[in-house]
């Protein structure tokens, strides 16, 4: 029997709503246009409307969000996919990144700017924070996506400046409240990318993933690209892998990011953008079409190779070198790159990874940390009937399990070595074991573990928080998880000193995931 692997990559459908036929159910639903005053439902933009829950079918609960960039705002839509007629209705405080084609016209509108500065080396490019609005005396709000200008042959020295773009009206704010918006220093080595460079061109959202050793499949996964990436209403959550098998057993039926924060020292946090896909190196083919490559090498995103922010490859890409599978995208947000990657072994090991770097910029040379909460839907041969267990460091030869029976959250701790979710059947499962580099939660990361039943409505926290933290301690009520559906988040923390860097600097985040047989 011949032992050559084969990866197999073919598209599947999504269940739930496309984003052009959420726009068909606002057209057909007079309300909601005159809810958010408008006559025209082209201009707004709209999520798809992912199908919640278990093995979703026909009558499935989904939830869309509807946003009008000119009024600034937006309305959530809930129902079920068998009564569209019955979708719900509610206003949202929730605002979406601003989409490539708004950043497109935004720097439409500064170019066209009289104080546009001259000169060819000037670079238009995402800033952080994403969105300036401003307060109107009337009580509304004005939609203004943010653009960074790097001037780099400025005569004064300016390097950087940030500014406020009001595409209705086609105005530049030079100057926007808030915001440290002219810097004469430079962090990191690699120009960014002009906004214009980064066009989607296309492709499907999701694919079926297999790997073959012989006659014997390894791997049957979902996988789904960033842009795609639950949960649709929030702000992604990298790559996504769903109703993960090894060796025809189920044992996750989703695992994602879906919350990415960062805090600096000086007391600025934001929360990024996990679905922004952006260019890496990839070579090979691309057998469902774009946006998805099988590499005949390993690619390289901007942690492999720092000097650039170019790539000739936007998506998802796959890589085995013999002994695992390689699944791996680049994310942007403003002017931080993030490396989405898993790594799945030919043994059933699972190794989430989530690398840091930026472009040229004037904010990462100051003090700051990461945090990256990992969201692990355990369906250990099934939905439910799983219990959770943490291993204690004990002294003794043999380690007792030790269950843990009601929603809590925990530190990465002594005693604590590793947690475990087995089925109760049949005793199989998968051990959680901490990477590392991940580090232990501060006041802002707030936690490291979290432990929950499964709830659909519960893929991310709706960033509530001022601050940005991952306010996911509201989920915890006392349930009980004990022969449950367990879902499990994880958190990684990763700290930033470049005046003193650290000795994994530059290395992947991420926990273990190693399977009980």
């Amino acid at each position: 029997m011949s032992d050559e692997v084969r990866v197999i990559i073919e598209a599947v459908s999504r269940p739930g709503l496309s984003a052009e036929r959420v726009r068909q159910i606002v057209a057909e639903h007079p309300e909601i246009l005159a809810e958010l005053e408008v006559a025209e439902p082209g201009r707004l933009l709209v999520s798809g409307a992912e199908a919640l829950g278990h093995d979703p079918g026909d009558d499935a609960p989904f939830r869309a969000t509807v946003f009008d960039p000119v009024g600034n705002r937006g309305l959530e839509l809930s129902g079920t996919l068998d009564r569209l007629d019955a979708t719900e209705v509610r206003p949202t405080a929730a605002r979406p990144e601003p989409s490539r084609q708004e950043l497109a016209e935004a720097a439409a509108v500064l170019r066209a700017d009289p104080a546009f500065p001259a000169g060819g080396d000037v670079v238009v490019y995402r800033p952080m924070p994403p969105l300036a609005d401003l307060d109107n005396p009337d009580g509304t709000t004005t939609r203004r996506p943010t653009l960074g200008l790097y001037t780099p042959g400025d005569p004064t020295g300016l390097r950087h400046r940030i500014v406020a773009v009001d595409t209705h009206a086609r105005t530049v704010d030079w100057t926007p409240a808030g915001i440290n918006v002219q810097m004469h220093h430079d962090c990191e080595d690699s120009v960014p990318e002009e906004v214009d460079a980064l066009t989607d061109r296309g492709g499907p959202d999701q694919v079926r993933v297999r790997v073959v050793r012989g006659e014997q499949e390894l791997w049957n996964l979902i996988v789904v690209r960033p842009r795609a990436s639950s949960p649709q209403d929030g702000v992604g959550s990298g790559v996504e892998l769903r109703n993960v098998r090894h060796k025809g057993r189920l044992l996750l039926r989703q695992a994602h990011l879906p919350i990415l924060n960062v805090e600096y020292e000086e007391g600025t946090t934001f929360r990024d953008d996990v679905s922004f896909e952006t260019r890496f190196s990839a070579t090979g083919s691309d057998p469902v079409g774009w946006g998805w490559r099988l590499c005949t090498s390993a690619p390289r995103t901007i942690i492999e190779r720092p000097g650039t922010d170019a790539g000739n490859f936007q998506g998802v890409a796959f890589h085995h070198d013999g002994e695992q599978l390689r699944i791996v995208s680049e994310l942007a947000a403003g002017w931080y790159r993030y490396a989405s990657d898993w790594r799945l072994g030919d043994d059933g090991t699972i190794r989430p990874r989530f690398g840091f770097a930026a472009t040229r910029n004037p904010m990462t040379c100051k003090v700051h940390r990461h945090h990256a909460y990992w969201r692990f839907d355990f369906d250990v041969e099934g939905a439910e009937n799983d219990v959770v267990e943490q291993i204690d460091e004990s002294g003794s030869i043999i380690r007792e399990p030790v269950a843990i029976v009601r929603e809590t959250s925990r530190r990465r701790r002594h005693p604590a070595l590793y947690w475990q979710v087995r089925d109760k059947s049949s005793g199989r499962g998968l051990q959680l074991h901490p990477g590392p580099f991940d580090g232990t939660a501060d006041a802002f990361g707030i936690s490291d573990l979290w432990f929950l039943r499964h709830h659909p409505g519960e893929l991310y926290d709706g960033d509530p928080d001022p601050r940005n933290r991952a306010m996911l301690s509201r989920f915890v009520n006392g349930e009980s998880i004990n022969g449950a559906n367990v879902v499990i988040w994880y958190a990684g923390h990763y700290y930033h000193d470049q005046a003193h860097p650290q000795p994994h600097q530059g290395e992947l985040i991420g926990p273990e995931l190693i399977p009980i047989p």
